[in-house]
C-alpha cells in the first residue's frame, strides 16, 4: 500500500488535502557554491558530485518512475556508498523510503516515513547552503508528512520556508492554505471538547449533590421514630367542676354529721359577771 503522500513530478500536481502530492526525486548534479569549502575526501561532501553517484542517481530516478521503489532505493544507496554527503542522493533516498510506508510498518522501528523525516530534515542545513532547490522540496515534503500526522502547526512552518526559498509554487501556498484551514478546525473542535468536558463535569457534580441527598433522606426514614408527646389532658368543663362541688359538699356534710353524733353533747356555759 501507498503512503498517503502521493508522488509528483517536479513542482507537482495538487492531489487532494488527505494526500498532497510529493516532489520527485530529481537527477540533476549538487550545485557547487563558489565560497564552498573543498574537502580532500571525495566520498563525503555535499558541494560536489561524482561520475559514479550521479550514474546511480540517474539509475534509481528511472525505477522510481517505474514505482520500483525498493530497487530505486538500492540505486540511492549505491550513491549514497559513493558519496556519503550527496544532498540529492539522500533526498531521493528520503522520497522513496515515503513511498514504502504502509499499514503494517507505520509507526514502528523500522517505519520508513520516520527514516525519511530524519534524513530529510538531517540534509536540510546542507541543502540551504549548497542546493536551494532540494531545501525548498525538503521543507515541502516535511510539511506534508506533518500535515499528514495532523500536526498542522508545524506543517504550516515548514510550508512557510519552502515558501521562503520559492514564493512563487503556488502548490505550496495551496497545501499552506488548507493546513491552516485544518487547523482552525481543530482548533474549534477543542474548544467544543473541552465545553463538553466542563459540562460533563458539571453534570456530574451536579448528579453527586443529588445521590447525597437521596443517602440523607434515605436514613433519615431508616432511623426509629421517637415517641410523640402525650396531648395533655383538657380542663373539665364549668358543669363538670359544679357537680364535683356538690358531691364534695355532700361528703363532707356527712363526715361531720357522724362526727357530732360520735362526741358528748356540750352543755352552755354562762358568762362571767362583770
Amino acid at each position: 500500500m501507498k503512503s498517503l503522500l502521493t508522488i509528483s513530478f517536479l513542482a507537482g500536481v495538487f492531489v487532494s488535502a488527505g494526500a498532497q502530492s510529493m516532489a520527485l526525486p530529481t537527477d540533476s548534479a549538487s550545485v557547487n557554491a563558489p565560497d564552498a569549502p573543498r574537502k580532500e575526501s571525495l566520498y563525503n561532501t555535499p558541494s560536489e558530485s561524482y561520475k559514479n553517484e550521479r550514474n546511480a542517481i540517474r539509475e534509481g530516478n528511472a525505477l522510481f518512475k517505474k514505482e520500483q521503489y525498493h530497487q530505486a532505493l538500492e540505486a540511492y544507496e549505491k550513491a549514497l556508498e559513493v558519496n556519503s554527503g550527496s544532498i540529492r542522493g539522500r533526498y531521493n533516498k528520503a522520497v522513496t523510503l515515503y513511498q514504502l510506508q504502509n499499514d503494517d510498518n507505520k509507526g514502528t522501528a523500522n517505519d520508513p516515513r520516520a527514516q525519511a523525516t530524519a534524513l530529510l530534515t538531517e540534509l536540510l542545513e546542507d541543502a540551504k547552503r549548497y542546493d536551494t532547490e532540494i531545501a525548498e522540496k525538503a521543507f515541502y515534503n516535511l510539511g506534508n508528512a506533518a500535515y499528514n500526522d495532523e500536526q498542522y502547526d508545524r506543517s504550516i512552518e515548514l510550508y512557510k520556508s519552502a515558501l521562503r526559498i520559492n514564493p512563487d509554487n503556488m502548490q505550496t501556498r495551496e497545501n499552506l492554505r488548507l493546513a491552516q484551514l485544518k487547523k482552525q478546525e481543530q482548533e474549534q473542535n477543542q474548544d467544543n471538547q473541552d465545553n463538553q468536558d466542563q459540562q460533563d463535569k458539571q453534570d456530574q457534580q451536579q448528579q453527586q449533590q443529588q445521590d447525597q441527598q437521596q443517602d440523607q433522606q434515605d436514613q433519615q426514614q431508616q432511623q426509629p421514630q421517637q415517641q410523640q408527646p402525650q396531648p395533655q389532658k383538657q380542663d373539665m368543663t364549668q358543669s363538670a367542676k359544679q357537680i364535683l362541688q356538690s358531691m364534695q359538699n355532700k361528703e363532707n356534710a356527712t363526715r361531720r354529721k357522724v362526727k357530732e353524733e360520735e362526741q358528748p353533747a356540750r352543755r352552755p356555759q354562762t358568762d362571767k359577771p362583770w
